[in-house]
């Protein structure tokens, strides 16, 4: 794995844009009053999804796999819950809020808890010494 460059979290930031980009416009697409509008909506967001695996897979190559996926899980579930509010007006709740902290706060942990591979076991020690 290469060190860990703004370049993988840009990546990885994408990924998630993209996943809930391409959520949202999917469930919009069904209120569109044209012809094979929920079509284009599909594919827009099948576009938008395999984009999102793309960038995802090159996040992965500067972070470790559990961080990025946390992220990418975590963010896009908070972004799509809030599109849902926002754009698309779904009712938000305190469960839903706090479900959405919980999952935002299980990602932080993963993501503090995950050796980036920056410290070498002989330092490792050196400072538990």
């Amino acid at each position: 794995m290469t060190p860990t460059r703004p370049y993988h979290w840009f990546c990885l930031l994408a990924a998630i844009l993209l996943e809930v980009g391409g959520s949202t416009i999917m469930k919009l697409s069904q209120q569109w009053g044209f012809a094979h509008a929920a079509l284009l909506g599909l594919v827009i967001m099948w576009l938008c999804i395999g984009l999102s695996y793309y960038f995802l897979a090159l996040s992965t190559t500067g972070l470790p796999v559990g961080v990025a996926f946390a992220f990418w899980e975590g963010l896009g579930l908070t972004l799509v819950t809030l599109a849902g509010f926002l754009v698309l007006g779904e009712q938000p709740s305190l469960t839903r809020l706090l479900g959405l902290c919980c999952v935002l706060g299980g990602a932080l942990l993963v993501h503090k808890g995950t050796s980036h591979g920056d410290d070498s076991a002989a330092t490792k020690e050196a400072r538990h010494a």
